[in-house]
């Protein structure tokens, strides 16, 4: 009777134990029902616990927190470019679920959080990525394209399940997206021939821009000089005109009694002692020195 008793004690510990579910903290659950007329129905359970017939229950459990997963090695997404090569890339998903619409998701799979990660939403991403790369080139998948088609399989993912209550955040990839060798050793080449032929095409602007420069200067030097000549030669001129003018005004000043005045201030009062000729001092000394100023009288 005592071991019965024990064991139906335990029995009722274990049914107790797993009829126990508990939703913690930034979770929401889902509670379907197993049997009878209510089978198949579900139920948002929110943080808490909760007991339950464990035989006619399963619950699910929903993070609304921010997801991230991340489809490298084996998972890797293929795809092909416009050419028909094949390429591979290590892709990952940052994703959130709003709390309201947990029901709706799993009424849309009727999987846990898991499976449609990595089936459901692997599948759209795989499907986006190779109808957006099938339109590129592989050297715009390989360069400044990726980042173009990460925007556009992200936006096409994000349409797909946000009815459903899946927010995508976005798509990115990890690492670089693996090519053919040898068609990435032909990119690789004719990037660094662009490269060096806009190497080359900045040093012929700077060649060009450094022959303007001293252009510029040996023109600004030849203005100078002949900014100096012709302000030398406007001097000359200025100052010519000046000395002509002084001199026309020292000729016209320059009058016969003027002429004996000066000579007179400058005579000693000495004749010469010989003449020749007729040569006569130039000015005039009168003998008589009192008739004029008698005959004035």
């Amino acid at each position: 009777m005592k071991s019965t008793m024990k064991t139906l004690f335990v029995f009722s510990i274990i049914l107790l134990i797993s009829g126990c579910a508990r939703i913690p903290a930034g979770y929401r659950g889902v509670k379907v029902n197993l049997l009878g007329s209510s089978s198949g129905e579900i139920e948002m359970l929110n943080v808490g616990r909760y007991f339950y017939w464990p035989f006619g229950v399963e619950i699910y459990k929903f993070p609304v927190f921010q997801q991230n997963t991340v489809w490298s090695a084996d998972e890797s997404v293929s795809f092909q470019t416009v050419e028909g090569l094949t390429a591979t890339a290590d892709l990952g998903i940052s994703y959130s679920i709003e709390p309201d619409s947990v029901p709706v998701l799993f009424q849309k799979y009727r999987r846990g959080i898991e499976e449609i990660t990595s089936i459901f939403l692997r599948n759209m991403v795989v499907d986006a990525v190779n109808k957006v790369a099938s339109s590129m080139t592989v050297e715009a998948v390989y360069g400044k394209g990726r980042q173009q088609l990460l925007d556009d399989v992200t936006k096409m993912v994000s349409r797909q399940v946000r009815p459903y209550g899946i927010v995508v955040d976005k798509i990115y990839a990890v690492g670089q997206f693996k090519l053919p060798q040898k068609v990435v050793v032909a990119i690789d080449a004719k990037i660094e021939a662009t490269q060096r032929a806009l190497q080359r095409e900045n040093e012929i602007k700077e060649a060009e821009a450094e022959a303007a420069k001293k252009n510029a200067i040996v023109k600004g030097e030849s203005e100078a000089v002949l900014i100096r000549a012709k302000a030398e030669s406007e001097a000359i001129l200025v100052r010519a005109d000046a000395e002509a003018k002084a001199n026309a005004l020292r000729a016209a000043s320059l009058t016969p009694t003027l002429l004996q005045y000066e000579s007179i201030k400058k005579w000693s009062g000495n004749l010469p002692q010989a003449t020749g000729g007729t040569a006569m001092p130039i000015f005039q000394i009168n003998p008589f020195p009192g008739k004029d100023s008698v005959n004035n009288k």
